[in-house]
């Protein structure tokens, strides 16, 4: 057999591969992967004939390359984004990778025309929710997925099937119940529990945690793989199911005692908001798969044993490449490295073991962005410019003046979008540092989530930004993570630090807004780099709190004798500012779901006043 891998350093992937290594030895074994964060590449390739091809599967003729040079006749395609959380984020990358890549891969095997068997390694979440009275989901089935990763291998799917009717195609297509073991990332729930854990951190449970989930051991689902590839027919789909369900809440009580034992449980645990639509079950029968000879091995405190002591004693920093990308193996190419700002996040992303080379050329010139990239080779773009003031001026009022409009548009829209689309053509991922401040909320609305249209043009600068912004969320958020701040605070007393602003003015106007604590926030942005977070993020700290509020925090902490006076909003536009400000709540549910310990606003603001003295008028 000469196959064909693809996702081979994933979770599932790696695993499979492994054992082809250690019990088949005299399969041909090639892996495409393109080398996500999640990825690992631990494989002994030394226990038979192994290549590995760094890659995308959208890329057609790199595959028509492997498929012809290897003489490749099976296909496993184990290849997928598969995080739930971040697909309601950033729904089109799953559309990509999953929808287009699976396309780009089997017309390339139709037209090469030797393959005998492709497997197609699904999920439950096809069916989408199962609610108690309507019983266990069969390989027949209607497919109703509730949420953009389903929806994305849903259609995969479909074009499989379109695959073996129109085409005669020999494919079978597997479903799986949710698997765990060693090896997964910790984007996953019970790596994610475990992490958190060992890490002295509280459990951070979704919604009510009563969700239920059938889990799987990984080595089960790798026997289940090679029976349908030993055994299966072609044109079939088979269930992978588990016998061992449980909800989500007991599941952290379950870790809690293994881990935590004597201990409180409930101290360990803590409640955090639901995902847009979280499916309470997903239960399935794999009948046809138990007909071929399967039959699960592990049982669910076996498999977690074995889970619990390899998480334990995992080299975190080498395992995933994620991991590894914390350690240092990555160069970040540094539009604005000399702001206030971008010298800070410097600082982290060098403390995080990345290489930073400050890009010296103009962001709004193509061709010399190429040329630069092309010299230094980055690994990771960064684009921390943006014209937020000017001689004479310490706030957005500078581009209020008459003739500013060039500089506006250069540094806050030219300079961005070249790089956005220098980004994706060259497939270097980029984060650029945006603005919230294209908002204004309204009485009785939600807070705006991250795929909201700006809607505050109340200032040149707001205005520029807010276009910027909607074109990165609906053009690039493939290939760049766009930062939404706003009113940036940290521990550096500076005319940048809005600490540091309010405290030197006589009038304020107070209203409840969200802000952005740069000390906690930074560091959040360079682990999202390393674990390739794409697409739009509200990048503020949990909560609100008014310019009042910081004020009497300052004076209580730090100087007695502080006063002021509140002003209205229409006062201050009328006397002492330039152009309007926008004030805003943003929605942080991403963001704590990426990072749950992110402190809140007000708890924030109160450190840094507690640790760090600020000099006032």
């Amino acid at each position: 057999m000469k196959l064909l891998v693809t996702g081979g350093c994933g979770f599932i992937g790696s695993a499979f591969c492994r054992r082809i290594l250690l019990k088949h030895p005299s399969v041909t074994l090639v892996n495409l992967d393109k080398l996500y964060p999640c990825s690992t590449i631990t494989l002994q390739e030394s226990c038979g004939p192994y290549t590995f091809v760094k890659g995308d599967l959208k890329d057609r003729a790199l595959l028509d390359e492997i498929l012809a040079r290897h003489e490749i006749d099976t296909v496993v395609h184990f290849a997928a984004q598969s995080h739930v959380d971040t697909s309601f984020t950033n729904p089109m990358l799953y559309t990509q990778d999953n929808v287009v890549g699976t396309h780009t891969l089997l017309e390339a095997c139709r037209d090469y025309g030797l393959i005998l068997k492709f497997i197609h390694i699904s999920t439950d979440e096809v069916y989408g929710e199962n609610v108690a009275e309507g019983g266990a989901f069969s390989e027949t089935s209607l497919l109703k997925p509730t949420n953009p990763y389903a929806a994305s291998k849903a259609a995969a799917e479909m074009f499989v099937h379109s695959y073996v009717h129109s085409y005669s195609f020999p494919a079978i297509i597997i479903r799986s119940n949710n698997i765990y073991g060693p090896g997964q990332y910790d984007e996953k729930v019970i790596p994610k529990f475990l992490f958190q854990l060992l890490d002295g951190k509280k459990l951070t449970i979704q919604g009510s945690g009563q969700q239920l989930r059938s889990f799987l051991y990984v080595e089960d689902a790798v026997d289940a793989v090679l029976t349908v590839l030993e055994k299966g027919s072609l044109g079939a789909v088979y269930n992978i199911s588990s016998s061992d369900e449980i909800s989500i809440g007991n599941l952290a009580t379950k870790l809690v005692q293994r881990l935590k034992p004597g201990e409180l449980v409930d101290s360990w645990i803590t409640y955090i908001p639901d995902r847009n639509f979280n499916d309470k079950r997903y239960l399935i029968e794999s009948e046809p798969l138990k007909e071929l000879g399967w039959s699960q091995q592990w049982s669910f405190d076996k498999g977690l044993d074995e889970t619990v002591e390899w998480f334990q004693n995992v080299d975190r920093a080498s395992y995933w490449i994620g991991r590894t990308d914390l350690v240092g193996s990555q160069r970040v190419l540094l539009w604005g490295s000399k702001g206030w700002i971008g010298s800070q996040f410097t600082k982290v992303l060098e403390a995080k073991g990345f290489t930073v080379v400050s890009a010296s050329s103009r962001a709004d010139n193509r061709l010399a962005v190429i040329d630069e990239i092309d010299h230094v080779k980055p690994d990771h773009l960064v684009c921390m410019i943006g014209r937020t003031h000017g001689p004479g001026f310490t706030t957005i009022d500078y581009l209020e003046q008459e003739g500013k409009l060039k500089e506006n548009l250069q540094d806050n829209l030219y300079a961005p979008l070249t790089l956005a689309s220098v980004s994706k053509k060259s497939g270097i991922p980029l984060l650029y540092m945006g603005t919230g401040c294209i908002f204004e909320s309204v009485d009785g609305l939600k807070p705006f989530t991250e795929s909201d249209v700006p809607n505050f043009f109340g200032s040149a600068y707001s205005t520029v930004k807010g276009v910027t912004d909607r074109i990165l969320n609906e053009q690039y958020a493939d290939t760049c993570l766009n930062v939404r701040i706003r009113m940036p605070i940290s521990s550096e007393d500076c005319e940048r630090n809005f600490i540091s602003k309010i405290i030197r003015y006589t009038h304020i106007c107070s209203l409840p807004n969200s802000m952005t604590v740069l000390d906690d926030v930074l560091p959040c942005l360079a682990d999202c780099m390393s674990r390739g977070i794409r697409g739009t993020l509200n990048a503020v700290n949990p909560g609100l709190i008014d310019h009042s509020t910081i004020l009497r925090m300052y004076k209580e902490i730090q100087n007695a004798g502080h006063t002021w006076f509140e002003i209205s909003n229409e006062v201050l536009v009328q006397g002492f500012v330039k152009g309007k400000r926008s004030n805003n709540e943003l929605d942080t549910s991403r963001l704590e779901q990426l990072f749950p310990t992110i402190p809140r606003i007000e708890a924030s603001v109160k450190r840094i006043l507690t640790e760090n003295q600020f000099k006032g008028r």
